[in-house]
């Protein structure tokens, strides 16, 4: 039988533990432009006819991702 130690445990009252990720403009970049390695993994997400690529490693530590596209606000969670 496993126990739980409860000494341990910290509960955080606000917020995040990883604040979300909100890609802004300077962030936008050319896919064909970035440099990325063929086995390099891409969140991949559209909304009215645009689109946005999240490296799988930044979506990872943010857990979060939100912003804007096309007019409308997004959440990803991953």
């Amino acid at each position: 039988m496993s126990r739980i130690d409860r000494s341990n445990i910290q509960i955080k009252k606000k917020g995040f533990q990883f604040k979300p990720f909100r890609p802004q403009a300077k962030h936008e970049i050319l896919l064909i432009e970035a440099g990325l390695a063929p086995e390099q993994e891409l969140v991949l997400f559209e909304r009215g006819g645009q689109r946005r690529a999240i490296l799988v490693p930044e979506a990872a530590y943010h857990h979060v991702i939100q912003g804007e596209l096309a007019g409308e606000p997004y959440l990803v969670s991953f």
